[in-house]
Parts: structure tokens; C-alpha cells; sequence
């Protein structure tokens, strides 16, 4: 990150999204490499979640 970047987008998708707009609305300058910082961040979260759903899932089966 450099100083002229925001920082990374934190929380909730809802929040991560409102920061975005706010952004946008401030008219920052969003490089090309920190937008894909934050949809790599983005994904990772996502890919965690679907983890741990699907370790509830597995562990409600009856076997």
C-alpha cells in the first residue's frame, strides 16, 4: 500500500461496499492493484466462509 491509497477495505461485505462508495464518491483515484487487493481479500473471506458452512453442513449429516 502506498500513502496516496486508502487503506484495505475491513468487515462485513455490506460495510467493505459502503466504504467503497464512499470512495467513489470522494472521487479517489482506485489503482487497478488495489482493487485487486481488496477482491483478493474479498475472495479469501468468501472461500473461509463457505469452509465453515460446510463444516456445519457435514456435521448435522446423520450417518
Amino acid at each position: 500500500m502506498t500513502q496516496d491509497e486508502p487503506a484495505d477495505l475491513t468487515g462485513t461485505a455490506d460495510e467493505r461496499a459502503a466504504r467503497l462508495v464512499q470512495l467513489e464518491t470522494a472521487g479517489r483515484t482506485l489503482t487497478a492493484e488495489w482493487l485487486r487487493r481488496q477482491l483478493a481479500s474479498a475472495l479469501a473471506d468468501w472461500a473461509a466462509d463457505e469452509t465453515q458452512l460446510d463444516i456445519v453442513i457435514e456435521s448435522r449429516v446423520d450417518y
